[in-house]
């Protein structure tokens, strides 16, 4: 539910000056047991032996593979990109928090861990007042280009490129961006297209779609 409120607070998408908004992903993912089955001996007809312990037979539960990776940094060779990650929540007019410094991404981390089941998604700015920014050639991403998550501890996450589409602000699919799948998707976002001053940010959202391709 925390999550699900997440997702309507935030509206609009990453912003080009100050801000980067992106909504969370709602996961509901559910495992049920099997009930366990008894058989028992009967008691003999001369009562001489005594009945035997019952025996429980049960399946074991699915254990569905979760890597809980906190990210620390992101490489993306095709694009000459290797930047530090920082976790990033809601600002309080529920806007995507992102970092200060252009040169670094932010991961949301009210969302789902990258590798996860779910959309992972991790924001960028494409430039600043000085020059580019750390996304700024993301639109240049094609289908199989690589992209490399390092945790915490230095494990490592393989993800492909899958898709890549762009979005009016105001017109964002934010459940596709955000919301639940079955697949391990890693989404990056940035600003793209006109810039209006009247808003202090451009008009338009990339978003490029990855999958979990393999551990580094």
């Amino acid at each position: 539910m925390r999550r699900l409120l997440v997702v309507a607070l935030a509206i609009l998408l990453v912003g080009c000056s100050q801000t980067q908004n992106e909504e969370s992903s709602v996961q509901s993912n559910s495992e049920s047991a099997d009930s366990a089955e008894s058989s028992h001996r009967s008691l003999s007809v001369d009562n001489t032996e005594e009945a035997s312990a019952p025996e429980a037979e049960s399946s074991p539960i699915i254990q569905d593979k979760e890597y809980n990776l906190n990210p620390k940094s992101i490489t993306i060779d095709a694009i000459d990109v290797e930047s530090e990650v920082e976790s990033v929540g809601l600002l309080e007019n529920g806007e995507m928090e992102v970092p200060e410094d252009f040169r670094k991404t932010g991961w949301f981390d009210l969302g789902t861990n990258p590798g996860d089941r779910g959309s992972s998604v991790i924001a960028g700015h494409v430039d600043d007042k000085t020059g580019p920014g750390v996304f700024f050639d993301l639109n240049k991403l094609k289908k199989g280009d690589e992209v490399e998550v390092t945790g915490e501890s230095g494990e490592k996450l393989v993800f492909e490129v899958v898709d890549k589409q762009r979005f009016p602000k105001e017109d964002a699919p934010i459940n596709d961006i955000f919301g639940y799948t079955s697949r391990r998707m890693l989404n990056l976002i940035t600003c793209i297209g006109e810039f209006d001053y009247s808003i202090g940010g451009r008009l338009e959202r990339l978003v490029v779609y990855t999958e979990l391709k393999s551990e580094g």
